[in-house]
């Protein structure tokens, strides 16, 4: 039982069934929520998405300072979501 702060004559009962069938609802919808993310990601190197945009490494790596492009680090080495240049080369058509 859960009374109302603002009004402290009404309360709100909850049975146990109606708690567990929540709490079950919400384990699923976090579920549905997770799978995108362990969906696979492909990451391509510098080389790869200046000859797929048509830029120069040197331009990547000015959008990746700026925030326009972020690369992701592994170790020293740079790589980018594929993810994320299909969104920037989607925006492009447009």
């Amino acid at each position: 039982m859960l009374a109302n702060s603002n009004n402290p004559n009404i309360c709100i009962a909850v049975g146990m069934n109606e708690l567990k069938e929540f709490g079950l609802s919400l384990i699923e919808a976090g579920r549905k929520m997770g799978l995108a993310e362990r969906l696979a990601e492909t990451y391509l190197t510098p080389d790869e998405v200046a000859k797929m945009l048509g830029v120069s490494t040197n331009t990547l790596w000015r959008w990746n300072k700026s925030g326009y492009l972020c690369h992701v680090k592994c170790g020293r080495k740079s790589f980018y979501k594929k993810s994320d240049i299909d969104k920037l080369i989607g925006c492009n058509e447009k």
